[in-house]
């Protein structure tokens, strides 16, 4: 069975059944620069060593995830349904959480061979003090600023509240509607009839 191996973690990859709705516009993201690198970068890594610097991990994965749950209502009725999606959007918090423990995250959609294989790449990767120093050289962040491309956008504070707000908004609408089929029940629920004998029973026909 395949497995997406991020770093020295494993899941099952479920997020990756969305490249298609993503692709088709089936799903319209809310940044339009997440759209391209989970289609070009994430969901790319079909046996394929695929890396970025963690905190654009951490951008593009909760800008989705904010979207899932701003449109989660709309979602749940498509072929994915309601635990599905919840189990997506578990997950993609979790790779997301995940890319904190390191700078850089690479990862691979596929087998053992394919675990194998993402391991040599992490082996010799220096240490996490000595990539975060390289990320601070004048040259790097030159690059950053004039030569990145507006798909690899990095701005992951900005993308972690627009998740939270969207999950904040989701709650919310679920305890509406919770308490909206409540009251809907309680109304419809039939009255027990007056016991025998009672002011309010009717009278007994006499024969």
């Amino acid at each position: 069975m395949a497995t997406l191996y991020f770093m020295n973690r494993e899941f099952k990859g479920l997020c990756l059944a969305l490249d298609e709705d993503i692709e088709y516009g089936k799903i319209d993201l809310l940044s339009p620069d997440s759209w391209y690198w989970l289609h070009y970068d994430f969901f790319n890594c079909r046996d394929r060593i695929c890396s970025d610097t963690s905190s654009a991990v951490r951008t593009h994965l909760y800008n989705l995830a904010a979207y899932l749950y701003r449109s989660f209502e709309s979602i749940a009725q498509t072929h994915i349904g309601e635990q599905g999606l919840l189990e997506i959007i578990a997950e993609i918090c979790q790779i997301a959480q995940a890319s904190e423990d390191f700078p850089l995250s690479l990862w691979i959609y596929g087998d053992e061979t394919s675990k194998t294989f993402l391991q040599k790449w992490l082996a010799p990767l220096p240490s996490k003090e000595q990539i975060e120093h390289l990320f601070t050289l004048p040259h790097h962040q030159r690059t950053e600023r004039e030569d990145r491309l507006p798909y690899r956008f990095d701005g992951e504070q900005p993308a972690l509240e627009r998740y939270r707000n969207e999950l904040a908004a989701y709650n919310k609408r679920k305890k509406l509607a919770i308490k909206t089929k409540q009251r809907q029940g309680a109304k419809a629920e039939p009255t027990a009839p007056p016991a025998a004998g009672s002011p309010d029973a009717p009278p007994s026909s006499v024969s």
